[in-house]
């Protein structure tokens, strides 16, 4: 089988897919060319960044198109969905698979750093240049997303490779984002995390990032107030990629919540992949498969007031915690991994293709 990717497509937030097409066909066996994609228009920073498309092209000449969509609210692109054969997607709303018989619920993932700094400069150059003629995306917006994964991402076996848990630690690093799903649930649920590791007497290291300028203040003119709100767990530095991964592998429990748009966010796949122990609050976007199971996967809490016995059962209760941490790797080798979520979108090409049944995805 060969695959013929698209050069049109942004590269951060489709290197975990890259990074699965290559592993399971080889690079002898994937090209790049704009002449099969002629009918997708790519004239902006929104197309350019919607997803990556690609053909599978079987032995007897046989294509299957398909659109993976890596955007983080829950549209469909309408004019992907029609052009594609399978259309994969992160971030699916409840009960849209019932909607759209050709959708493939793909989960969260994560960018990668798949190649040195010259093979990524190298490599967007190339793309660039045999998409240019059928795109307006100017070569800056390659350079970015073609440079940004060296600088800060890392390879799947940098996140893969085993840590040592040290208890009564918590290691938490993440954003206070500024719009209104973010000052309802995402920011409140980090803070009061951080409050309930401290009340449990746990050793804390991170916590929020405060996004200084005048961008946090048009779009939330009270974003000030968690200065105060939060003055214990604020911090204005960003960390290295290398810190976050070993410290986050350190951490006794983690914490997930849904970001921007409610969408899945990178952090879910990472604990996920790096087998943590997850407290969770509900997922607004589907899962493949049966989903996360509480107690199985992932420990789900439904209020503010749950995280801290969560917090204290996970930190106390060594075998809990790692059934956890067993649970949440074993979901992802199942279903998220880059090779796993090619397959399944090659079987339910055939499934399709043979008529034999269904798939669950």
């Amino acid at each position: 089988m060969r695959i013929i990717i698209d050069p049109r497509v942004e590269y951060r937030y489709s290197s975990f897919y890259r990074l699965g097409l290559y592993r399971l066909f080889g690079s002898r066996n994937i090209s790049y060319s704009v002449g099969p994609f002629l009918d997708l228009e790519c004239n902006t920073n929104e197309q350019f960044g919607a997803g990556m498309q690609f053909i599978l092209v079987e032995d007897n000449g046989t294509e299957h198109k398909v659109f993976l969509d890596i955007k983080d609210v829950a549209t469909i692109e309408a004019d992907k969905y029609e052009w594609a054969d399978v259309y994969g997607k992160v971030n699916v709303a409840p009960g849209e698979t019932s909607k759209y018989p050709k959708l493939i619920v793909t989960g969260p993932e994560f960018g990668l750093r798949n190649r040195s700094a010259i093979g990524l400069g190298w490599f967007g150059l190339k793309n660039y240049l045999k998409g240019c003629r059928r795109s307006n995306v100017p070569l800056s917006r390659y350079v970015q997303t073609y440079v940004y994964p060296y600088i800060r991402r890392r390879s799947l076996k940098a996140y893969e490779r085993a840590a040592a848990v040290r208890p009564n630690y918590v290691f938490h690093a993440s954003t206070l984002w500024y719009n209104e799903f973010a000052s309802t649930d995402t920011n409140m649920y980090r803070g009061e995390f951080l409050k309930a590791c401290k009340q449990a007497g746990l050793e804390i290291e991170g916590g929020l990032f405060y996004v200084e300028g005048e961008a946090p203040l048009k779009e939330m003119p009270t974003y000030p107030k968690y200065k105060e709100l939060y003055k214990d767990f604020i911090y204005n530095h960003r960390l290295s990629m290398d810190a976050y991964i070993e410290k986050t592998k350190q951490s006794v429990v983690v914490f997930n919540t849904p970001s921007v748009c409610e969408c899945h966010g990178w952090k879910l796949a990472e604990y996920l992949c790096m087998g943590k122990a997850i407290i969770s609050t509900p997922l607004k976007r589907e899962m493949p498969g049966e989903g996360l199971i509480h107690g199985k996967n992932v420990h789900f809490i439904s209020s503010p007031e749950e995280i801290y016995q969560a917090v204290v059962e996970i930190n106390q209760n060594r075998a809990y915690r790692e059934q956890l941490e067993q649970g949440a790797r074993a979901y992802y080798e199942q279903w998220l991994a880059p090779t796993k979520v090619i397959t399944r979108i090659i079987e339910f090409i055939r499934i399709e293709k043979n008529g034999k049944g269904t798939y669950k995805f």
